[in-house]
């Protein structure tokens, strides 16, 4: 059965197999800067839904036969076209609002130092901050 990962960023990780041998992936990146890998090998399959930044850097974002190449080609028709819509956050201060782009995002906080950077990841994360006036 075909799998596909999808992350936000443009990515390339390695796994450990389950037969104790390494190997590197190399997400596709995708035009609005995430990337996507598919695959049918279970063992690969394996190794990335028990990596340990599976569901924070990357996540499944489909299962199906063999329709992985039309989603790879076409990203508008991946399932994640949920996440385009800006998710509105109530914070109390520009420093809850950092906060909440670390720890949700996994965003490094020395990237985060002016209110600028933290409105433009979040931004670029389809996130608006309330509150901040």
């Amino acid at each position: 059965m075909k799998k596909l990962y999808k992350s936000r960023s443009s990515i390339s990780i390695n796994v450990v197999l389950r037969s104790k041998k390494s190997m590197h992936i190399s997400f596709t990146s995708q035009s609005d800067g995430s990337s996507v890998y598919a695959t049918d090998n279970e063992e690969e399959q394996y190794a990335l839904e028990h990596h340990y930044k599976f569901g924070k850097l990357f996540k499944l974002v489909d299962v199906g036969e063999n329709n992985e190449e039309a989603a790879i080609q076409d990203p508008e028709t991946m399932p994640e076209q949920a996440e385009s819509a800006v998710r509105k956050v109530r914070v109390s201060d520009i420093a809850a609002a950092k906060d909440f782009l670390a720890d949700t995002f996994g965003i490094s906080r020395t990237s985060l130092r002016s209110e600028k950077s933290i409105m433009e990841a979040a931004k670029a994360n389809n996130v608006e901050f309330e509150g901040l006036d």
